[in-house]
């Protein structure tokens, strides 16, 4: 079975092959993630990818507080580092039968860093929790580092495994939460400012007052606005966003 990852590069898991179409987006850098709803957490990625033994973390929280742009901020920034990273969706291994679990997982500890998205989704069944155990403990034992996220925190997450739960409470853990509406204007504004394009609080406002909340909505938004700006040679009005978004 082969996993493809973020680096588009085949890993043999097994003897079957699966293409589950992993990519990164490099937009999602951690030079431009707000760890401004959980300050303690850039500290402490920073020093797990700094390090060279056996560390965890496990980020939770809800929808669009950027925990998949946090994860896969952490492998770009690893690779650039010229370490084996890879990003792993879980949304994307349902598609795996649970029957399978052990064989999709097998020799990933071979990964300086493994970073899993949406972790919840796969840990509730038994055979999958049973392999995620497994890999963790050869993760241990390699001294790779392991990036988690979820929508709980490791108490309370669905577990079919006692022991894996136990395992996930020994990761650093950070709760991420929403930006509120001060936080998110400066972070559009400063993303905007990356792409070229200038903001102003009235646009901004103009936005927020159209768009559904959440950064993974904004951040759509912004990029619609930048293709647009770029193949029409336009700056952004609130009129010109009014055109673009159809509001």
């Amino acid at each position: 079975m082969t996993l493809h990852a973020v680096t588009n590069m085949p890993q043999q898991l097994g003897s079957r092959q699966l293409t589950l179409g992993v990519t990164l987006n490099t937009q999602q850098q951690l030079s431009n993630f707000s760890f401004a709803g959980a300050p303690a957490l850039s500290e402490a990625v920073d020093q797990l990818l700094k390090t060279d033994h056996w560390d965890s973390l496990y980020v939770f929280g809800g929808p669009s507080v950027g925990k998949s742009h946090l994860l896969q901020g952490c492998v770009l920034q690893a690779q650039e580092m010229d370490q084996e990273a890879i990003f792993i969706s879980c949304s994307e291994l349902l598609k795996i039968p649970a029957h399978q679990a052990s064989d999709c997982l097998f020799g990933l500890e071979t990964n300086t860093l493994i970073c899993v998205d949406d972790l919840h989704l796969l840990v509730a069944h038994d055979q999958w929790a049973q392999a995620w155990f497994h890999l963790y403990n050869n993760l241990t034992q390699q001294g790779s580092r392991l990036v988690l996220s979820a929508t709980s925190n490791p108490r309370t997450i669905d577990c079919a495994l006692n022991d894996l739960r136990s395992r996930l409470q020994m990761a650093g853990v950070f709760a991420l939460h929403s930006l509120d509406e001060q936080a998110s204007g400066q972070l559009l504004q400063a993303k905007a400012k990356q792409k070229g394009l200038q903001l102003n609080d009235e646009q901004v406002a103009y936005i927020f007052s159209r768009s559904p909340r959440g950064l993974t909505h904004l951040l759509a938004v912004l990029d619609a606005l930048d293709a647009a700006s770029w193949h029409e040679k336009r700056r952004i009005t609130i009129p010109f966003i009014k055109q673009v978004m159809a509001w």
